[in-house]
């Protein structure tokens, strides 16, 4: 991985183009938890309130709770976003960065996903979704 160049360069062409983005929601790895299960949400390079409108849908819409934590570096394509100004969020499959010691191996296979995990991953993506594009205006 060449480490958020494509999604530099998209973010930065909206930017340039004045593109209305309303807010980024990354979902990065959701199939894979150990410890408690949870959703975990990046703290670093997102922005309060996304953050905040994440863990209030996590909480209504999912059976997880969620849980903060920072990578400590733009660890991926939601820094880009944020980066360019745009509200973002990070969602990840669980509360550690590197707590899937599968990744990038040949045991990250299909067996090592928790598949009702990452239904709680869609059920958010269809609430954020709808909350950032629900315009009461109409």
């Amino acid at each position: 991985e060449g480490g958020l160049l494509g999604s530099q360069d998209v973010a930065l062409a909206y930017k340039k183009a004045a593109r209305k983005v309303v807010a980024d929601f990354h979902f990065d790895m959701t199939g894979f938890w150990k410890g408690s299960e949870v959703i975990g949400l990046v703290s670093d390079h997102t922005d309060p309130e996304s953050r905040a409108l994440v863990k209030s849908l996590a909480e209504t819409y999912t059976r997880l709770k969620t849980k903060e934590f920072a990578c400590g570096y733009g660890c991926s394509d939601h820094a880009s976003w944020n980066t360019a100004g745009y509200r973002s969020a990070m969602a990840f499959e669980s509360d550690e960065l590197e707590g899937n010691t599968n990744i990038h191996s040949p045991r990250d296979t299909v067996e090592t996903l928790d598949f009702d995990h990452m239904l709680e991953f869609s059920k958010l993506a269809v609430a954020f979704a709808y909350e950032v594009g629900y315009d009461s205006t109409n």
